[in-house]
């Protein structure tokens, strides 16, 4: 079962482009690779990206969002805020409310993932060699390194990142983090329980 993202129902009606009226809506799960163009477009200025992203969560104009009432664009920046920083485990788990993965190299994702002729809804994470964590430390970005990273850890190549919700993407860098940067006892502590 994947993940359903909530209905927003509207505090204020708005207008649509097509002059239907707008009550409620279905908000979006946010993309990697979108997000990444949405930033990019916003530039750096924090209410700017906000409004991008929400562009993005609803899919409505520049037009129609610009009508929304101060606490409907808030509660949509809120979900915004949720889906780019918190883990696909947090939504996972609202939903699921409180059954969790027993494996944290089994990643479950919060939306299934159409790669390589096949949709998965997991990812299993291998621990990176060290011959990768050498290439990876070579690469310019630190974007680069950790799409390189994360790549090498999925088994997914580099195209097919740009199809992950922004969740799963954070919630696979917290375990690969943990690969890059913690000690063998840590994951013997961690399978021993």
């Amino acid at each position: 079962m994947s993940w359903t993202p909530p209905v927003h129902v509207l505090l204020s009606p708005i207008t649509a482009d097509d002059q239907s009226t707008i009550e409620q809506i279905q908000l979006k799960p946010l993309f990697y690779a979108a997000q990444k163009e949405a930033l990019a477009r916003a530039g750096d200025d924090e209410d700017d990206q906000f409004f991008e992203l929400a562009r993005l969560a609803t899919g409505l104009s520049v037009k129609e969002l610009d009508q929304l009432k101060r606490p409907d664009y808030v509660s949509i920046a809120q979900y915004v805020h949720e889906m780019s920083t918190r883990p696909a485990a947090y939504f996972l788990e609202q939903q699921a409310q409180g059954e969790q993965s027993v494996d944290p190299d089994q990643v479950q994702l919060l939306q299934p993932l159409s790669a390589a002729g096949r949709s998965m809804t997991s990812l299993t994470l291998e621990m990176p060699v060290l011959r990768a964590t050498k290439a990876m430390k070579k690469l310019k970005t630190a974007k680069e390194r950790a799409e390189f990273i994360t790549a090498h850890c999925t088994g997914l190549m580099l195209p097919d990142l740009d199809l992950l919700t922004v969740p799963d993407w954070t919630q696979l860098q917290v375990r690969i983090d943990d690969f890059l940067n913690k000690p063998a006892d840590f994951f013997r502590s961690a399978t021993s329980k």
